[in-house]
């Protein structure tokens, strides 16, 4: 069988589509003194298998739009881009044919492999998860063979058809993991549609994830000594890495702000986050420590749709993806060799993740929550909290010193 375009987006009924374009391209860093055109368009290619013979390269799903405003031309195009990803993705709208596409209808007799691509499209999936069940049924679809499974039915599967599917894949045991919790969703849909008898993948174990001991700032000095670095060469980035590790958000949940989410007088702004299975907006706190930042962004908005992080960390109308912060700081700053401690003055080499600076954050919350001396008692979790984590688990693994603080007390315990 055929393995699948990675690139392309799987629709209904064997449909799939490229991602949504811009003609002309880069439009959206058109400025007011580019000789920019005045007719735009937003444009993806649809395959449909029905017409493959009709339109081998794609039917070309295009929509036109004229202004002699660029700012109305920029603000046409994101909106005509969304309608379009809404139409094709969750109103299964079909551009050839012009209607409705039906769902596929799944039952116990279907092949292995195309059962499983069907009822991952009837499931409400995340944007990573999507990436990653997409990514997954991929390499399936390419081990069948290997494997014999090219007939296997959806009702005839067993537990070892699971484990050798996952164990042929392996990479690793966090990716392990993660596949299994993958397939564990669809077998559960699956089981609803009456298509298995029983889950077959909740019988196997996780893997044991090997974690490794997190490295973190320990020199106060060292800490101010790379904010300053930042700050003189970098000042957008500096700007961020402040909002960032005074929020115990994540970058994902931080790229996705506007303006218009954002009550500065108040402390607070909005943020999509997933929560369980399903994405929630919730009201986060700005600490006083983060207003000069926030403010500061918020002065370069120059409308309530900007995001607050576009390119170069400034506000625009083009959301960026979160993944390039971690590009920056392996570029920037770990690879610096000119970042001066400022007593040894000796060159400062930066061997932690970005992220670090969120659990530094939420270390210090929690030890300022347990420490009488620093601040009253408070009948929240300070650190849960400002991370919007479901669990004091979760937040227990960012909390890196809370053992060591909670064996102290311990030790100060007196019992007669």
């Amino acid at each position: 069988m055929k393995k699948r375009n990675s690139e392309l987006i799987k629709l209904l009924n064997g449909c799939h589509r490229t991602g949504v374009y811009f003609l002309p391209k880069d439009c959206l860093d058109f400025t007011q003194k580019s000789d920019f055109p005045k007719e735009w368009a937003v444009e993806c290619r649809f395959y449909d298998p029905k017409f493959k013979d009709k339109y081998p390269k794609g039917f070309q799903y295009r929509r036109k739009f004229s202004s002699d405003s660029l700012h109305v031309l920029k603000r046409t195009a994101i909106l005509y881009k969304e309608l379009m990803e809404e139409r094709l993705d969750k109103e299964h709208f079909n551009p050839i044919t012009k209607s409705i596409m039906s769902n596929q209808s799944i039952y116990p007799e279907m092949l292995f492999i195309e059962a499983l691509w069907a009822i991952r499209d009837k499931m409400n999936y995340s944007d990573d998860y999507i990436k990653l069940s997409r990514q997954l049924l991929n390499l399936i679809e390419g081990i069948i063979p290997e494997l014999s499974y090219q007939d296997l039915k959806i009702i005839e599967t067993e537990i070892f058809h699971i484990k050798n599917i996952l164990e042929k894949i392996f990479t690793t045991e966090s990716v392990f993991n993660k596949h299994r919790s993958c397939l564990k969703n669809m077998f559960d849909e699956l089981l609803e549609y009456g298509c298995v008898k029983f889950n077959p993948v909740g019988s196997l174990k996780k893997k044991v994830e090997n974690t490794k001991e997190r490295v973190v700032y320990k020199d106060e000095i060292e800490v101010s000594a790379i904010l300053q670095y930042l700050n003189d060469n970098y000042p957008t980035f500096y700007r961020y890495t402040n909002i960032f590790r005074y929020s115990g958000a994540r970058s994902t949940e931080l790229f996705r702000v506007q303006k218009k989410h954002v009550d500065i007088e108040n402390q607070e702004y909005k943020v999509l986050i997933k929560k369980r299975k399903k994405y929630e907006w919730v009201t986060k706190v700005i600490i006083p420590a983060a207003i000069p930042y926030w403010k500061q962004v918020l002065l370069e908005c120059k409308n309530e749709d900007d995001f607050l992080f576009s390119e170069d960390l400034k506000p625009g109308l083009k959301q960026i993806s979160s993944k390039q912060i971690q590009r920056r700081w392996r570029n920037n700053v770990k690879m610096a060799d000119n970042i001066i401690h400022p007593i040894t003055k000796k060159a400062i080499k930066v061997n932690v993740d970005f992220y670090t600076w969120k659990h530094l954050f939420l270390d210090k919350l929690d030890e300022l929550q347990n420490n009488a001396e620093l601040a009253p008692i408070v009948p929240i979790n300070l650190a849960q909290g400002m991370a919007s984590h479901l669990s004091p688990e979760t937040t227990g693994k960012y909390t890196i010193g809370k053992q060591n603080r909670n064996n102290e007390i311990l030790k100060r315990i007196s019992i007669k």
